[in-house]
């Protein structure tokens, strides 16, 4: 079956500086934001995405990378296949038809094309998420997207070829993508941020923008206690909202509870010391 071999889940790439790569931010609930200083937005909008991204357990935020998938002949089976076999799983002089193999922990008879996996004809196996493709290359040329599709499969974003050619078996790793005999996949790698997300850092950019410039922040949102004859104001420390992964203002905080309840510092991740890495193009 010509299928490139899976690509084992990898931690999600961020800018050179950390933080997310693109996360948009929504200011139609920021009055005045647009008579500010394009430096203060840029630096309020900067500050307010990473912390937001670092809240949230950094899954926002996707970004762009490239690989250069291998094939079979290039990174070995794509299972562990039992005796006897060949070179590469392949069947040579007095070989069976029917090979076993272990496919996820269960053991399989295969033989003949979609017989006994979910497979398609020719697919190839991405280090996800993937949010967008933007674009695949095969020989130095530049396919148009209506010839393959993204396909989700055992939790993996799987690129599947739809107009009747196949992936690339194997590459010229020393050429350039540009030329012959060469594969790349250029995608958003990450999650993208919903609306609610945009909103929220839009609110927390306007904050930090209002105290930069000198305005009027939005303090009022931590106090814990207020005595109106005596005077008396308590506000919330600071650091304990931090410790809690609050920010402190009460719409923000309540995307941040709703996206990470249980206050990771990202996602976990399981690695498979068995499977070879992805290729990236750096």
């Amino acid at each position: 079956m010509p299928v490139v071999n899976p690509t084992p889940l990898a931690p999600v790439p961020a800018t050179p500086g950390g933080g997310p790569c693109n996360w948009s931010v929504n200011t139609a609930c920021v009055p005045g934001w647009d008579e500010l200083d394009p430096a203060v937005q840029s630096a309020a909008t900067s500050w307010a995405t990473y912390i937001l991204w670092a809240l949230t357990g950094r899954q926002f935020g996707p970004c762009s990378v490239t690989v250069r998938p291998c094939g079979p002949r290039c990174g070995g089976p794509a299972g562990y296949l039992t005796y006897p076999v060949g070179p590469g799983g392949s069947s040579g002089a007095g070989m069976p038809w029917m090979i076993p193999w272990i496919d996820n922990g269960i053991w399989r008879n295969c033989g003949c094309t979609g017989g006994c996996t979910c497979s398609a004809t020719c697919e190839v196996a991405l280090p996800g998420p993937v949010a967008a493709v933007d674009e695949v290359k095969v020989g130095g040329l530049v396919l148009d997207p209506s010839a393959y599709r993204v396909d989700g499969y055992r939790g993996i974003p799987i690129l599947v070829r739809t107009d009747g050619d196949c992936w690339p078996q194997c590459q010229d790793m020393d050429a350039a993508d540009t030329e012959p005999d060469t594969f790349t996949i250029t995608y958003q790698r990450g999650t993208a941020v919903p609306v609610a997300g945009e909103i929220a850092a839009g609110e927390l950019a306007g904050e930090f923008a209002k105290a930069c410039t000198g305005g009027d922040c939005m303090l009022p949102q931590q106090l814990a206690s207020l005595s109106r004859n005596g005077v008396e104001v308590q506000v919330v420390d600071p650091g304990q909202l931090l410790e809690n992964g609050l920010t402190g203002i009460a719409n923000v905080d309540l995307w941040i509870r709703a996206v990470n309840p249980a206050r990771k510092a990202q996602r976990s991740r399981v690695y498979s010391t068995d499977a070879a890495g992805a290729r990236y193009v750096t």
